[in-house]
């Protein structure tokens, strides 16, 4: 098994500030870290469980990956890819490799930051998807990187962090998707009651993976929403029929190019 995590999601967005006033305002979820770069200049924030969502802004480079992503998707915000922590790169990138998907833009020269990207065409997922193998969050790796380091450009206050756990998603092909998930990431799988063109994927950590197969040629694939429960509430996950169409449902929020999709709580979670 190689990804232990889905560990966050990453939009391209023209800047930080509007896509993250409305995550903190929505969701209650929280600066962790920012940085500036030539090529790109991401930010996180956190939501419940230490679970993540990543803005990408263009860089000063001209020729800046994000700048580029958001002028073929006509300038508006979108996902850009999803993120697994995994215990051993290069045991990834071999999983990878003897299922015919060849990593790109691979580096594993800095000890704290090892990753490889896995190419949609070669998964089937219709995203991109990044395998990292890090022993530290990020803002601990960049706590003392004072030449790139930024502050929170939005006003925070204490309010609940939701939970996130479910991304929704979109494939041509789910069987192709569902075996790569297995195989390479190490996935669970699981049936949706009364869902028979989806599955569910889940991981020790972090958010479940729902992935529905389009049904039309021109069916859109690619991550489309988030399903969110408030921070107080305990989802039991997908045990009656209906997730993908709630997930379906949820309102579109342009900050990101995606849909946010409260889910049911079950029971109150309890402490003490």
């Amino acid at each position: 098994m190689s990804a232990h995590e889905l560990d966050h999601v990453a939009f391209a967005v023209s800047d930080w500030r509007a896509a993250g006033e409305m995550l903190h305002q929505e969701l209650g979820a929280r600066w962790a870290s920012g940085f500036k770069m030539p090529a790109f200049s991401p930010c996180q924030l956190a939501l419940a469980a230490d679970m993540r969502l990543e803005l990408l802004e263009p860089g000063t480079e001209q020729k800046s990956f994000v700048q580029r992503f958001l002028h073929e998707n006509n300038g508006n915000a979108a996902p850009h890819h999803i993120t697994f922590k995994v215990h051993d790169i290069h045991a990834a990138i071999a999983g990878a490799q003897a299922e015919g998907i060849e990593p790109v833009l691979v580096n594993v020269a800095h000890p704290l930051w090892q990753e490889a990207f896995l190419h949609p065409r070669d998964t089937g997922f219709g995203f991109l998807t990044q395998l990292v193998q890090t022993p530290q969050s990020i803002e601990e790796i960049t706590e003392n990187n004072n030449d790139f380091n930024s502050s929170c450009p939005w006003e925070e206050t204490e309010k609940p962090r939701s939970q996130l756990p479910v991304v929704f998603g979109q494939v041509g092909d789910l069987e192709r998707a569902a075996h790569v998930l297995r195989t390479v990431l190490g996935a669970a799988d699981y049936p949706l009651p009364g869902e028979p063109a989806a599955k569910g994927f889940h991981w020790a950590e972090g958010a479940d993976l729902i992935l529905q197969e389009t049904t039309t040629p021109t069916g859109k694939a690619g991550i489309l929403a988030l399903g969110v429960v408030p921070a107080s509430e305990h989802w039991d996950g997908p045990l009656s029929p209906g997730l993908v169409e709630l997930l379906q449902a949820g309102s579109h929020h342009a900050e990101l190019g995606i849909r946010i999709s409260p889910l049911p709580a079950a029971v109150p979670v309890t402490t003490g």
